[in-house]
């Protein structure tokens, strides 16, 4: 983990102790310190300035060392730059291809080789890296900015473009300290976030004038504006290998993922919940630890005494914790989470995330986070498992092609607090049909498969980048805001891009969720946990916290100048407020039910007054 940030201007020149260079790039850097508080760089170049901020823990030793960045290397009277957030997997391979190339690299950085791999292969060099990365790419001779983001969108990357000015950053709030870009939201930024969140669609910000790089994509800005370009796509191939063929390559690839991301220069530990996913991470990394490996859970104050079972949440976790800490002989600690934490919390959740978020399914993940950290600066998760084994409901019921997403089927309890003038301004539904459409389109659907297949394919690809990505941001936002560094063996390129093509009658044999991971952990996991049923990330079905949200909601609203009541309905809410409301029934996922459509309103009012918004209709 670490963050990249900087700015370019192509029509400017700035001496090398120009004060508002110095002063934007500072301020830039401080508010992006948490991500990397262990060493912080900067470069000036006549057209802008850049800065790393790097934490230790986030480095993944091997052949190359760690270079102090921004990088800067001469070549062939060509100077070039690097910024650099993340790891790359396949180093090695990379180093072969430059030797193949008559270049030397046994005296390189792990920075250096992707210099030299950008010089000596252009920008497509970026197909050839593995791992999760934001980069930045100066090309001083031609005054060209580059910016890469990995396939898998694990490491964030947001710019703004404005006139001839680019300005990036790991995350928006760095953004905000360029006197150029103010924190604004128009009319289409208003209508995804009550249609579409907490997702966003890729690429989008939210607010105006802001974006982010696309998964599998880069951007060049230059003198001329700024051009997009895709380096990587989920392509239909015919499936035709064997069931036990399948599985062979498939555990291939799991043990590859598993093994590429256990080097660290500092011990390391799992947060363990007990279900399929963290338990199997948590095996093979007790395999390799050559200590007592480390181990964590989260529980809610009075969980046995207010959980209700139902479809999406059949469990506790406890139970399959205490089971997997015998088996593993791990270090365990357990940390309770009450109401008041995770409400105080959904603050501290908008300004990680500088955006609205999953509520308190956030907020409670972030607490958890900040009572790791003083203890370990890695941890590993079992997230994305669900997404690329079918392990989500809307997998098993993919029945018939609802034309919507799958995780949020319904505007209904979308509206239901909302006044009727934003729903007569707003076309929320036109917004949701728009997104999902124009993803599908990613994949090339070309007819060539059955309607069954056809469905599975919308349904894998958009849950891998909707779904899956607000769960990478969740994880990647909670760590970074507690200088963690949180890591995803299962969010592996090629066992996704794998996986894409496997037929469901194969991800889920026998009517079996994720059939092909529990195949994997077999001998891996103790029966009992193997065969667990799918249990999400947990939330607290305590009635004290609905009614601290919804008192919170209520008292807002009486004031005559809250942001809410521009698109908040008062006697609506306060209607909603005073009924009994199905917990398990979700509008979003599987966990956002009644509290947490509350909450997430709260969240956008604490995003509009944090940040002081501007809004334009």
């Amino acid at each position: 983990m670490s963050s990249i940030a900087g700015f370019f201007q192509p029509d400017t020149i700035y001496s090398k102790d120009n004060e508002f260079c110095i002063e934007t790039i500072h301020n830039m850097s401080q508010t992006l310190y948490h991500r990397g508080p262990d060493e912080q760089s900067f470069y000036y170049f006549p057209h802008g300035a850049f800065n790393q901020n790097f934490l230790q823990a986030g480095y993944i030793p091997g052949t190359f060392f760690h270079q102090i960045q921004p990088t800067t290397i001469t070549y062939q009277e060509n100077t070039y730059t690097l910024l650099f957030d993340g790891f790359i997997s396949n180093s090695e391979a990379i180093a072969i291809d430059l030797e193949n190339e008559q270049i030397k690299t046994n005296q390189f950085s792990l920075e250096k080789l992707l210099l030299m791999a950008f010089i000596q292969f252009g920008a497509d060099f970026v197909q050839k890296l593995r791992g999760a990365f934001a980069i930045a790419i100066y090309d001083e001779g031609r005054k060209h900015l580059y910016l890469f983001r990995d396939a898998l969108g694990l490491r964030p990357l947001f710019y703004s473009h404005i006139g001839q000015a680019t300005i990036f950053a790991s995350e928006i709030k760095a953004l905000f300290c360029h006197p150029l870009v103010k924190p604004a939201l128009d009319r289409d930024g208003l209508t995804k976030l009550l249609a579409l969140g907490p997702a966003r669609i890729p690429g989008d910000a939210i607010f105006s004038g802001i974006a982010e790089v696309k998964p599998g994509h880069y951007l060049i800005a230059d003198k001329e504006g700024i051009k997009e370009q895709a380096f990587h796509h989920f392509q239909i191939r015919t499936h035709t290998d064997n069931y036990d063929d399948t599985k062979a390559r498939v555990f291939e690839l799991l043990n590859s993922s598993l093994d590429s991301l256990k080097g660290s220069v500092t011990p390391s530990c799992c947060f363990l919940s007990g279900g399929l996913d963290s338990s199997i991470v948590t095996a093979k990394l007790a395999q390799i630890s050559p200590n007592t490996l480390a181990t964590y859970s989260l529980e809610f104050e009075d969980s046995k005494q207010h959980f209700k079972a139902n479809s999406f949440q059949p469990s506790l976790d406890a139970p399959y914790v205490q089971e997997m800490v015998k088996a593993l002989s791990t270090e365990h600690s357990i940390y309770i989470c009450n109401n008041n934490a995770q409400f105080e919390a959904l603050k501290t959740s908008v300004k990680a995330h500088d955006l609205p978020t999953m509520a308190d399914v956030d907020s409670s993940y972030m607490y958890f986070c900040s009572k790791v950290a003083p203890q370990h600066k890695i941890v590993f998760t079992g997230e994305c498992a669900d997404e690329l084994f079918c392990g989500y409901p809307w997998y098993q019921d993919n029945t018939t092609d609802i034309g919507t997403f799958p995780w949020s089927n319904s505007m209904s309890t979308r509206r239901l607090l909302l006044n009727d003038d934003i729903t007569n301004r707003l076309q929320l539904d036109s917004c949701a049909q728009d997104a999902y459409l124009n993803t599908c389109k990613e994949i090339g659907l070309d007819g060539a498969h059955t309607p069954p297949e056809l469905l599975h394919h919308k349904t894998f690809y958009l849950t891998l980048r909707y779904f899956m990505q607000t769960l990478i941001n969740r994880g990647d936002r909670a760590a970074s805001i507690n200088s963690m560094d949180a890591r995803v063996p299962f969010a592996h390129q090629e066992l996704a891009e794998y996986l894409f093509n496997v037929p469901l009658d194969m991800q889920m044999k026998n009517g079996e969720r994720k059939h092909l991971l529990r195949e994997f952990s077999i001998r891996l996991l103790p029966e009992t946990v193997r065969m667990r049923k799918k249990s999400p990330y947990p939330k607290t079905y305590d009635p004290a916290y609905e009614t601290l949200v919804n008192n919170a909601f209520l008292q807002e609203l009486e004031k005559a100048d809250s942001p809410l009541h521009l698109f908040i309905d008062k006697n609506k809410a306060q209607n909603y407020c005073r009924q009994t409301k199905d917990l398990g029934q979700p509008w979003y996922g599987q966990l956002m039910a009644g509290p947490q459509l509350v909450a997430y309103y709260l969240q956008i009012l604490y995003w509009l007054e944090e940040y002081n918004i501007e809004i334009k209709f």
